[in-house]
Parts: structure tokens; C-alpha cells; sequence
């Protein structure tokens, strides 16, 4: 059993004293224009480790309006009594604390001070229960402040779902290995809005801790989850020369780490969470391994974010699987759809207006790439990725790159550069651009925050170093992208034509031979002179006409392409008019080859055995 008095019941050494105690009672009073008031504090049982107590989590029973009048006798009195109602409720202990200050305000004498009620207060609580390692310790509250062991998982700053996610299950898996300590969550530096959204309803069931909280000289094994960056740590990178252990659980292959961990765990997976959910799901049997069905969400919300629900590139079949086994543990599929799902808020959907009036588009080897810049003035715009990603699919863009400049209180300005890019840009890495400004992310989404030139101001049309950097990074970008293929490179060259005077019969035989459902016609000299597709030869078969000559029921009409035409404009041609062979021919009208829905498919690597 603790007993505080005149301790601020908000005050970090009271929450951490508190943190350690079975039982706290609290007695503090303070003065307003020369009238005393008093509050008696009845905080919650706190089981030893329980995360520290915030303020809405204790009863604050106010006893202004009961006659309390503060003397020597009373605080003696009422922290008496405090300490006599410890073995009992909280409720019992506020109704026992308030008769016996009642009681004792008749004796009591004129005279008051600070002094006296701390005095007795700490006499009280050094006589309490021998096993109370509060009332037997001599340390000052400096030093419980300070003398907190710890681990500590880290996310990176502007944490998204995936990182803060990893990061749980880190803290979860780490109390089950590493229980001589508690293992707390810090958030170094913001989340983005829909991982904000989550933690404002959910915060209070999740070992997260401030910032501020945690004395770097106490950490003792220190998790990193979802970048091996060190600038991404913000403000905690410099707690790293200070953990006994690191260890780095990441799954971006690509990035080059540089923080020396002492451990080093990047798996190729599409999100980071998976890698520490499979980690989970092989301590499964063990009670302390059970997830709540928050976490399992959180969790659940995590490999979601980072796999796009499993429609990624980079999505594994680990993804999927990591993912239905959240599922089978209470993923709540109504709490993913609640905050799964970005919002754009009114500011952001000006912003988004605005971006799509001012895009400026780049046509460069078949691919359409947008470039914006935008000025916020003083206000920072959160949520802007999610802009970017709505800007995108809107334009019609395959990539592309947002500026964002805002100012600081302080004076300082910033360029937010976020990029996205589509499916199509398959050889487009944005991450390896932004490192450049010690950024980071996936090939297909990316950002970086560059300082800006002090000396310069930014309007709504841009600032020299805002505009240099987004026009370098747009440079890098187009030249990640190589020379379109053409029609000669991708088309079939060993092409089965009919002739005009074979029979129907005779084309059929081939179609079936062949499993083609359409063939060219050529004459004697290669030249092309029309198509006959498998449904002429069934109208032949059924008329009884299969005697027929090829040249009496062939199409005459057909669509052809140069061997020169640039891969997108013959996809676009060839999805247009919903063609299935497309025949590639010389100024001459010599037949060369053809290309079909298969080579277009293949060219877009969307298969492995196409």
C-alpha cells in the first residue's frame, strides 16, 4: 500500500509509484484565494507492471463543499484513516476518508501547513505493510523517476498501420521472451491519420507509452519495426548507443540498413506484421500469447495496410495465410472496415481539387507520370499520402509525385514529397529516389520531408529548393523507366497461314491441329490478304459448304500494325477494338508475324507460365 500526500495526482513520479503498488491512496489539497479545499484521491488498484495510471483512470471525489477545514489533526486524521481502509474497495476508502475528515474537523486546531500533512503522511506510509516495496524503499521520487528498466519497441515516425502493428506484436512476443522487464510501444514522432484514428479509440488497450516517458539509460532491449533506417527513428535514434540489445524486424529487402543490431531480421514478405504474427502463431499454445481482439484487428490492420487487402505486387502467400490466422484468433471484420478505410477529410478534399486543377503530365515511354505542388502556408495537412493515392487514380497517372511545402511556428519550411505509382510502372522504384533525402518506403510508395532553403519563402507557385527537388526526383523517375519494346519485338514470328484457295474443311483440320481460333490468309508471295476465324468454318460446316474455297468466306477487312509501333499504343489498339490477334505487317503488306493477348500478357509479367 502507497500513501502520497500532497503529490500532484497527474505528476509522472506519482503515476510510475503507483505503477508498482496493489493499493494507492492519495490525500492532496490545494489553496484559492486563501481558502483551502480538499480532494481526496482514490487511484485504482494497480497490479505490479500494470501500465502507469492516468488521471481519467482514478476516482477524484471532491470534498469542498463537505466543511473540511485542513489542521495538523486532520491530514494526520484523514491519512490514518486512508491507510486503516487499504484492504478494503476504493469506494469503501473514499466514504472512510471522508467520515474520519469530518470527524476530526471539530478538534481541529487553527493552524496549517504543507509541512505538517507531508510529515505525517510520510510517517504513515513508512510504518505501512513491511511487503510494500514502496513503504520500505528510502528512494526519493527523482529516482523512482528515474530508475525504470525497461524495453522498449519503437516504431518509425509518421507510424503507419504496418509499422505500429509490427510493433505490437513485437511487444506482445517480447513479454513472453523478455519478462525480467516490461516492454512498452513508442511512437517517436506522429502516426498517420487512419493509425491515429484507431489509437484514439483504442489507445488504453495497448502497452504504448510517451515519448517523454521513457529515460533512454533504462532501455534495455530496444525493437525496431518496419525500417532499418536510423533517420526514421527521429527523435529516438539517439537512444540506440544506450539498449543492451537491438534488434531490427523489417521487410524491406531493398534498403541498405544502418543501424548495427544485434539482431537482424528482414524476411521478404508483404508486410512486417506478417513476419512477427508467424513468430506469435508458433508461441500460440501458451496463455500468455492469446490476442485480445483488438490486437488481432490491429494486427489484421497492419498486413492489410502494407498488402493493399492482399492486391500488392509484393503480397506472399506468408501474407494471406498470417492474415486468416488473425482471423481464426477474432480479427473483428467490422472494426477493419471502420478503420481500414481512409476518409478525406473537407481541408483534404480542397487539397485534392487543387492538386488535380495544377498536375502537370509527362508523357515518357508509354507511361503517364504527374507532378504537383502545393502550399499550405502555416497549416500542416495530415493525410496527404492518402491525397496523393486519390490524385492518382483520378488523373489517370502511372506515377506520381506530390509536393507539399508548409511552414513550422518556428519559421522553418518543409517540402513533404509523397509518390505513388500503378501497377503499370513495374520498373519504377520510389524508394531508391527518396533516400536521397534520407526517405523511405516500397518501390510503389514512397516519401521523404526535405528542409528548405531558410533564406527563400515559399508561395503557392513554389520556392527555388522545393521546385530543384521535386524536379530531380521526377529526372530520376523517368530514367528508371527503359526503352519501350515494339511491335517486332514481341510478335510471333512463326506464324501458320491459310491459303486462299484452300478448302473449309482443310482450314478447319488446321484450327483444330493448331487449338488457334482464327488464322491469317496469304497469298503465294507472303502478302496478307485476310482472316477467317473458327466460327466462319462452324457457319460453313452447318450450311454443308466445307468443299468452299477460304477465299469465299474470308474477312478482307483486317486491322494491321506496323513492326515499329511502340508497345503501348499496340496494346491500346489491341484492347480498343477487343482484337485476339493482331497481324504485324511491312510498307508491302508482307505479313511479318502476330501478336496476341498471350505476348501482351506476357510482356506484362503478370504471370509465370503465360
Amino acid at each position: 500500500t502507497v500513501l502520497l500526500g500532497h503529490v500532484g495526482e497527474t505528476s509522472r513520479p506519482t503515476r510510475r509509484l503507483c505503477a508498482g503498488a496493489q493499493r494507492v491512496c492519495a490525500v492532496s489539497s490545494s489553496s484559492r484565494k486563501r481558502h483551502a479545499r480538499s480532494r481526496v484521491v482514490v487511484l485504482q488498484a494497480a497490479s505490479a507492471g500494470a501500465q502507469p495510471l492516468s488521471e481519467d483512470e482514478g476516482k477524484t471525489l471532491d470534498a469542498s463543499g463537505l466543511g473540511i477545514e485542513h489542521s495538523r489533526s486532520n491530514a494526520s486524521s484523514t491519512a490514518s484513516s486512508a491507510a486503516s481502509s487499504a484492504a478494503g474497495s476504493a469506494a469503501e476508502s473514499a466514504a472512510e476518508l471522508e467520515a474520519s475528515s469530518s470527524e476530526s474537523s471539530s478538534e481541529s486546531s487553527p493552524s496549517r501547513g504543507e509541512g505538517s500533512t507531508s510529515a505525517s503522511i510520510a510517517s504513515l506510509a513508512s510504518s505501512a505493510s513491511p511487503n510494500s516495496s514502496a513503504a520500505s524503499s528510502s528512494a526519493s521520487f527523482d529516482e523512482l523517476s528515474s530508475a525504470e528498466p525497461c524495453n522498449v519497441v519503437l516504431t518509425h515516425v509518421n507510424a503507419d498501420f504496418d509499422s505500429l502493428a509490427g510493433a505490437i506484436a513485437l511487444a506482445k512476443l517480447w513479454r513472453i521472451q523478455r519478462p525480467q522487464y516490461p516492454t512498452w510501444v513508442v511512437i517517436p514522432r506522429g502516426a498517420n491519420p487512419l493509425a491515429t484514428r484507431f489509437l484514439a479509440y483504442h489507445k488504453h488497450l495497448l502497452p504504448i507509452r510517451g515519448f517523454n516517458t521513457i529515460n533512454p539509460k533504462e532501455v534495455q532491449a530496444l525493437g525496431i519495426v518496419d525500417t532499418q533506417i536510423k533517420e526514421r527513428l527521429g527523435p529516438a535514434a539517439v537512444w540506440l548507443p544506450h539498449a543492451k540489445h537491438v534488434a531490427v524486424y523489417d521487410h524491406h529487402v531493398s534498403n541498405e540498413c544502418n543501424i548495427s543490431p544485434d539482431e537482424l531480421i528482414i524476411e521478404p514478405t508483404g508486410s512486417a506484421t506478417t513476419v512477427l504474427v508467424e513468430k506469435l502463431r508458433d508461441v500460440s499454445d501458451l496463455p500468455e500469447a492469446r490476442l485480445s481482439e483488438a490486437e488481432a484487428t490491429l494486427l489484421a490492420l497492419g498486413i492489410r495496410a502494407d498488402t493493399g487487402a492482399l492486391s500488392y505486387a509484393d503480397t506472399t502467400p506468408r501474407d494471406g495465410i498470417a492474415l486468416v490466422w488473425l482471423m481464426q484468433q477474432g480479427a473483428s471484420q467490422t472494426a477493419v472496415a471502420e478503420f481500414g478505410q481512409a476518409r478525406l477529410s473537407s481541408e483534404q478534399r480542397d487539397m485534392l481539387t487543387e492538386a488535380l486543377s495544377r498536375a502537370e503530365l509527362t508523357h515518357h515511354r508509354g507511361l503517364r507520370f504527374g507532378k504537383v505542388f502545393l502550399h499550405t502556408g502555416r497549416d500542416f495537412v495530415t493525410g496527404m499520402a492518402r491525397v496523393a493515392e486519390e490524385l492518382m487514380d483520378l488523373g489517370g497517372f502511372d506515377c506520381v509525385l506530390l509536393g507539399v511545402a508548409h511552414e513550422t511556428g518556428k519559421g522553418s519550411q518543409f517540402l513533404s514529397l509523397i509518390g505513388r505509382c500503378g501497377p503499370r510502372a513495374l520498373t519504377v522504384d520510389l524508394a531508391s529516389v527518396m533516400r536521397k533525402w534520407d526517405g523511405g518506403g516500397h518501390p510503389s510508395a514512397a516519401a521523404a520531408s526535405i528542409r528548405l532553403e531558410s533564406d527563400e519563402k515559399c508561395s503557392p507557385d513554389g520556392c527555388a529548393s522545393a521546385l530543384s527537388a521535386m524536379d530531380e526526383a521526377m529526372e530520376a523517375l523517368l530514367a528508371q523507366v527503359p526503352e519501350q519494346v515494339t511491335a517486332s519485338d514481341i510478335m510471333t514470328k512463326s506464324v501458320v497461314a491459310l491459303g486462299p484457295d484452300e478448302t473449309m474443311e482443310d482450314a478447319w483440320r488446321q484450327m483444330i491441329n493448331t487449338h488457334l481460333k482464327g488464322m491469317p490468309v496469304v497469298d503465294e508471295g507472303g502478302k496478307l490478304i485476310g482472316a477467317l476465324k473458327y466460327k466462319d468454318v462452324v457457319k460453313a460446316a452447318q450450311a454443308g459448304k466445307a468443299a468452299q474455297r477460304v477465299k469465299a468466306w474470308m474477312r478482307r477487312q483486317v486491322p494491321t500494325i506496323p513492326p515499329d509501333m511502340p508497345f503501348h499504343e499496340l496494346e491500346e489498339f489491341l484492347i480498343s477494338r477487343s482484337i485476339g490477334r493482331l497481324p504485324v505487317v511491312d510498307d508491302e503488306g508482307k505479313l511479318l508475324g502476330i501478336i496476341t493477348r498471350t505476348d501482351v500478357l506476357r510482356q506484362h509479367n503478370l504471370y509465370t507460365s503465360t
